[in-house]
C-alpha cells in the first residue's frame, strides 16, 4: 500500500468500530456527524497541493451523508461501514484529479453507488434496511398514512429486494437524497432515459404492491 493511501486509511480507521454491537454503534456515530461542507472549488484546489488536508475536510463534511445512503442499501451497519470506507479510499485516490467545477457530494455518491452495486452483485442475495419512508418527492409512490410514513415496512423491504440494485439505488437517490433525474444520471454514469426507466420500474413495483384505491 502506498504512503498516501495509508494516510487515507489512517483517517478512516480513526472512526472505525470495535467488536459486535459496540463496533456498530461507534460506526454509526462516527459517520453520521458531519462538519460544515467546504467550498468544493477551494477543496479541489487544496487537494492539488495538500491532498491529505483536503481529504480530511472532505471526509469530515460528507461521511454522514454517504454512510446513511449506504446504510439504506445494506441491512447491516457493518457492511455500510465497510462500503463507506472503501468509497472514501477511492475518493482519496481520485480527489487531486478533480476539476475545480466538480460538485463533490454527487461525485462521492457516484463512487458510493458504484461501490455498493459492485459489492451486491458479488453476493447471492440483496438485502435492504427497512426504513420509515421512501417518499418525499412528488414523483415517488406513497401510501396514505396518518403520520405521513409508508406502512408495512417489511413489505417495502421485500419489494425493494426484488429490484435490480441500479433501480433501487436510483429510487433512493431521488426519494431520500433529493437528486433530480439528470443528477442521478451523472451519479450513476448512465443516460437520462435509463434513470427514468429505473425509477419507473421501481415505482411500478410499488404500485403493483399498493394499487390505488
Amino acid at each position: 500500500m502506498s504512503a498516501p493511501l495509508q494516510a487515507a486509511v489512517v483517517v478512516l480507521r480513526s472512526s472505525s468500530r470495535g467488536e459486535g454491537d459496540e463496533r456498530a454503534a461507534a460506526a454509526f456515530a462516527s459517520f453520521t456527524t458531519d462538519a460544515p461542507a467546504p467550498v468544493d472549488a477551494q477543496l479541489v484546489t487544496l487537494a492539488k497541493g495538500d491532498r491529505e488536508a483536503a481529504f480530511e475536510l472532505l471526509y469530515n463534511a460528507y461521511r454522514g451523508r454517504i454512510f446513511t445512503f449506504l446504510l439504506r442499501l445494506a441491512r447491516s451497519s457493518e457492511t455500510a461501514d465497510d462500503l463507506a470506507q472503501e468509497t472514501f479510499v477511492k475518493a482519496y485516490g481520485a480527489l487531486a484529479r478533480c476539476e475545480p467545477e466538480t460538485k463533490l457530494l454527487p461525485w462521492l455518491y457516484r463512487i458510493a453507488n458504484n461501490t455498493a452495486i459492485d459489492h451486491f452483485r458479488r453476493r447471492t442475495r440483496f438485502t435492504w434496511l427497512p426504513f420509515v419512508a421512501i417518499g418525499g418527492t412528488a414523483e415517488e409512490p406513497r401510501a396514505a398514512d396518518e403520520q405521513g410514513q409508508v406502512p408495512e415496512r417489511d413489505a417495502i423491504a421485500a419489494v425493494l429486494a426484488t429490484l435490480p440494485p441500479e433501480n433501487a439505488a436510483a429510487l433512493l437517490l431521488h426519494a431520500t437524497e433529493g437528486y433530480s433525474y439528470s443528477e442521478i444520471a451523472q451519479i450513476q454514469g448512465c443516460s437520462l432515459p435509463a434513470v427514468r426507466s429505473r425509477i419507473a420500474r421501481a415505482r411500478a413495483a410499488f404500485k403493483e404492491r399498493w394499487p390505488a384505491s
